[in-house]
C-alpha cells in the first residue's frame, strides 16, 4: 500500500488478488484525517474526564476502483497501475473524491 496526505485526507493505494475469475482490481481510497484540537482534547485541557461517549466517530474512508476497463495480468500490475494513478493525483475535494481520478 502507498500513501499520500492532500488536503486533509489520507489517499491510499492498493490492489487486490485475483478471485477466482475475477481478475486483480486496482483501487485508491481516501479517508479524513483526525482534526488537531478535538472536543476530547479541549475538555481534557478543562479538567474535565474525556467521556467515550463523546469521542468522535471513527472517519469514514470510501474506496474507489480505477481502471475498471483494464484487465490486469497480476496483481502485481494492478499494483503498479495503483501508484502510478495516486502519484497523479493533486488533490481530494471536501466529499473526499480524488482529482483526477482515473477511468
Amino acid at each position: 500500500m502507498s500513501e499520500k496526505i492532500i488536503s486533509g485526507f489520507s489517499v491510499v493505494a492498493y490492489a487486490t488478488q485475483p478471485e477466482g475469475r475475477i481478475p486483480p482490481r486496482a483501487f485508491l481510497e481516501t479517508r479524513r484525517l483526525p482534526v488537531k484540537g478535538d472536543a476530547a482534547a479541549d475538555a481534557t485541557a478543562e479538567g474535565a474526564e474525556p467521556d467515550a461517549a463523546q469521542a468522535p466517530p471513527e472517519p469514514q474512508s470510501q474506496a474507489f476502483e480505477i481502471f475498471l476497463s483494464r484487465r490486469f495480468r497480476s496483481t502485481i500490475e494492478a499494483m503498479s497501475a495503483a501508484r502510478n494513478a495516486l502519484d497523479r493525483v493533486k488533490s481530494v475535494d471536501a466529499d473526499g473524491v480524488p482529482d483526477p481520478l482515473p477511468e
